[in-house]
């Protein structure tokens, strides 16, 4: 079977340097899965571990192509306006069902949410600085409530900004995968991908100050990721 020839000048377009059509295509998928620079609401729950277990919870088979990251986001927002990042995972038990409910529309998630939370605080955690990624009470913890999946662990530990050799593969695997998809092939390096990325993270960043004459905070690669993982962790746990 011949190669097709369209497919293959693009590639060979892209393994010289990023073009703007490469950049548009990724800065339209990322768009789509939340890419706006909200303050302090796209990322780096690294000082708000209850904000990081929203995160995970809510993501979980998430719709991942949809405004506002498909009504994840808009709930951490929320959560965080009205409550703001106590880094306290007690603090999920004491809202209550009845509490979180102004945050989290289904019962199901709902219920996920306080049992991983009890569990979690079982095995001693209630800061952000008591997780441990080594530990397998932890972890069992959080993976023990029904219908959180596997790559819950991963992705909880990821948007508390641990590292882990183990972690960096999957957040390399999850950027690949997102790149691929948007630009309709995956041969590209490392190097080549963050590049890429990071002309994406400016070429957003621009745009949104434009539209809010200057007014929206910075947009920032480490936000850009964010999304990403959030995106691919929501597609492999569907």
């Amino acid at each position: 079977m011949k190669p097709c020839p369209v497919l293959s000048e693009m590639k060979a377009n892209f393994m010289a340097s990023p073009t703007e059509t490469d950049l548009t295509a990724l800065a339209e998928a990322a768009t789509r899965t939340g890419a706006r620079p909200f303050n302090g609401a796209t990322g780096n729950w690294t000082t708000a571990v209850e904000v990081a277990l929203m995160d995970t919870i809510l993501s979980i088979g998430a719709e991942a192509d949809g405004a506002y990251g498909a009504g994840v986001l808009p709930r951490l927002r929320a959560y965080k306006a009205f409550r703001g990042p106590a880094n306290m995972m007690r603090l999920l038990a004491t809202l209550g069902p009845f509490g979180l409910a102004d945050f989290v529309a289904e019962q199901y998630q709902i219920d996920r949410l306080m049992t991983a939370a009890g569990a979690l605080l079982d095995a001693g955690i209630n800061s952000a600085a008591d997780v441990d990624p080594a530990s397998q009470q932890q972890r069992d913890a959080l993976l023990t409530t029904d219908g959180v999946p596997t790559p819950a662990w991963d992705y909880f530990l990821i948007v508390l900004g641990h590292y882990t050799p183990h972690l960096s593969e999957v957040q390399n695997a999850w950027l690949d995968a997102f790149v691929a998809r948007a630009l309709g092939f995956g041969q590209f390096s490392r190097t080549q991908r963050d590049d890429l990325l990071l002309g994406v993270t400016s070429k957003l960043d621009v745009e949104h100050q434009r539209r809010s004459f200057g007014r929206m905070p910075e947009f920032t690669l480490p936000q850009l990721h964010h999304i990403i993982f959030r995106a691919e962790f929501a597609r492999v746990t569907v």
